[in-house]
């Protein structure tokens, strides 16, 4: 009996060479660029987004992007309600 196994199960899915949520940034616009007949206009904000979302997400990754959600935004966001609170520094049973 021959069973695969993944070797990386922590990658994120793809949509042709972009990860999901680049593509989703880049496919986006120009999507709606189509719907809306200025296909360039979409194209340009389509490509803007993608970059900045690259430059925001960096080497970190997502889990970047969501560290530093946690750490950055206030805890009265309402984001992170469930878990603790990251400006607490010393937790006292």
């Amino acid at each position: 009996m021959l069973v695969n196994i993944e070797q990386r199960l922590q990658d994120q899915p793809r949509f042709f060479v972009l990860p999901a949520d680049e593509a989703v940034l880049l496919g986006l616009p120009i999507m709606m660029g189509l719907l809306g007949r200025t296909i360039f206009i979409g194209v340009i904000i389509g490509v803007v987004a993608w970059s900045i979302w690259r430059r925001i997400k960096g080497e970190g990754g997502l889990e970047g992007v969501a560290a530093a959600a946690y750490w950055y935004i206030p805890y009265t966001m309402g984001f992170f309600k469930a878990l603790p609170d990251s400006a607490v520094e010393r937790w006292e049973a």
